[in-house]
């Protein structure tokens, strides 16, 4: 897959689409009112279609999704956004998409956590009801009266499950089951999640099988899957130096290390600045590729009493890498305040120019002076931050370079 093309049902889905697949680092661009001809996308570009459906008749959706299917060459990845409550013709622009690609199949994941959507035993979920307990079920256009996800596709594409017991399993897991039933001849597959990290993992699993892979969801899925399929904008690395030891610190560099491509430099136990630098300039010279982020941390076993000692190495490091791979670094975020008070004594900086709060207590903005004015930054203490917090002040980081 070089490219990809996002067929949607309606206006406000494919914004959502565009913005989430913005968040994931891709270069994406949004057709509201596609004509008779769409652009095929250039590399690494994903291209989210209004198709305007939900309001027009099984036959008018079908000619649609067939004709703009029919525009992309094998190149160009395809997939079917739908609504987060299970409105539209799922049945009928899924099966024109697989008609227009008959070596793939579909993976519909329905689930977005983040709005109360969740999908457990193949039945989707809204706030933690069925859907046809739920106000959608007197929607006067789009009356929704089954939950069961596979009940959708059942008569015309038999589909399968990935349950959660399999999602919990992991990513190999999740490829296993997905490999088997498309093995068999299932082109249809609904899958169970509950959580972001669940949609990931379903990503990671799906992201390594063999077979085309057409994702039918309302988003998040999407978006979390080209993330690794597909590559993104040159937005640079982010650089990390976390001077954090805390066990919440941890969870957040693993819940990272899960979703971006991660390089890391440890600072030993006591290690002193002339001995660091010369390890730290062999490691930088020998990386070819310096991933997603860059991440200069301590090694847990620090020395009891060196707390500070350490976070003026830190600091030194991250100046030194700073100044190695220059343009290449997007911006840097800064964690432990020790460190980040050192790391802007060091480098002359005096001022910064607030921008967004990424997370509560975590700010990000740029630097207005010294040695590295003009870098965006994030400062964020060791214990602030949810599970996801230095992810998502990485990919802040990533898209203020854009």
């Amino acid at each position: 897959m070089r490219a990809f093309a996002a067929l949607c049902d309606d206006l406000t889905g494919s914004s959502v689409q565009s913005i989430l697949l913005k968040d994931r680092g891709l270069s994406v661009r949004q057709i509201i009112r596609p004509g008779g001809e769409l652009p095929v996308p250039e590399d690494g570009e994903a291209i989210v279609i209004n198709c305007d459906t939900r309001r027009r008749s099984p036959a008018e959706a079908q000619e649609i999704f067939r004709r703009f299917a029919s525009l992309f060459p094998p190149s160009v990845g395809i997939g079917k956004r739908i609504d987060t409550t299970l409105r539209g013709h799922i049945l009928d622009e899924t099966a024109e998409l697989l008609s227009a690609r008959p070596g793939a199949a579909a993976l519909v994941v329905p689930a977005y956590p983040a709005s109360g959507r969740t999908t457990v035993g193949g039945y989707h979920l809204l706030g933690g009801s069925l859907l046809e307990r739920t106000e959608v079920a007197r929607d006067p256009l789009w009356p929704v009266s089954s939950s069961y996800v596979p009940g959708y596709f059942t008569g015309t594409l038999p589909c399968g499950l990935i349950t959660m017991e399999t999602v919990k399993l992991g990513p190999p897991a999740v490829a296993e089951a997905l490999s088997g039933l498309l093995a068999g001849g299932t082109r249809v597959v609904a899958a169970d999640a509950m959580t972001a990290e669940d949609i990931e993992t379903l990503a990671e699993g799906s992201a390594s099988v063999a077979a085309e892979i057409i994702p039918v969801d309302p988003g998040p899925f999407t978006a979390a899957f080209l993330g690794r399929k597909l590559p993104g904008r040159n937005t640079g690395t982010a650089l990390a130096v976390i001077g954090s030891t805390s066990e919440k610190t941890a969870r957040q560099i693993a819940w990272t290390e899960g979703k971006l491509r991660c390089s890391l430099f440890t600072l030993l136990p006591g290690e002193r600045t002339d001995d660091a630098l010369p390890r730290l300039r062999a490691f930088l010279a020998d990386l070819h590729d310096h991933g997603d982020f860059l991440l200069i941390r301590p090694s847990p076993e620090i020395v009891r009493g060196s707390e500070a000692a350490t976070a003026a190495v830190l600091a030194d490091l991250g100046r030194e890498t700073l100044r190695i791979l220059g343009r290449k670094i997007c911006g840097i975020l800064l964690s432990g305040g020790d460190t980040a008070a050192m790391f802007f004594e060091g480098s002359g900086t005096a001022s910064l120019a607030p921008g967004e709060e990424i997370q509560p207590l975590m700010m990000g903005g740029r630097i207005l002076d010294g040695e590295f004015a003009g870098l965006a930054a994030v400062t964020k203490g060791g214990l602030i931050g949810e599970e996801d917090g230095i992810y998502r002040a990485v990919q802040w980081l990533r898209k203020e370079r854009n």
